[in-house]
Formats: C-alpha cells, structure tokens, sequence
C-alpha cells in the first residue's frame, strides 16, 4: 500500500506530518485527509475556543510530490 503524508498548513507554515499512513489509493488519503481536519477542528474548538477552519492538508506522497490539498472548509457541511 502507498505511504501518504498529511502536512497541516495554517497561518504560521507547514507542520510535517513524521509517520505517514498506508492507504489503498489517493481517495482513502483523501478521506483521511477530511477526518483528520474534522478532529483538529474539533481539538482547536476545545483547548483554543476557535474552529482554525482557515487551514488545511497537504497530502504529500513518500517522495515528497504534494498530490492533493484539502481545505478544512471542505470538511465542514454547508
């Protein structure tokens, strides 16, 4: 299974996801990438009083090519 990257970037750079996760293809990454948003969201709502709906993820492959970017605003319902 590929190896994929969630950087977060937010208003002060790019914080590097270290780990990885293997997923079976660019939508599962994507998916995670959604899920991940939703829980950081959550935790900035809880220790900061804020939702920080202004960031997002990079996914990046094992090479380091970005793939895709996943605002948190698509994370959100409307």
């Amino acid at each position: 299974m590929p190896l994929y990257f969630m950087h977060l970037r937010d208003s002060n750079g790019l914080i590097l996801d270290p780990d990885g996760s293997c997923l079976s293809n660019l939508e599962a990454a994507r998916n995670e990438a959604i899920q991940s948003a939703r829980q950081l969201m959550v935790d900035s709502i809880v220790t900061e009083g804020r939702v920080g709906i202004y960031r997002s993820i990079e996914v990046c492959d094992a090479k380091g090519a970005r793939l895709l970017v996943v605002p948190f605003t698509e994370a959100v319902a409307t």
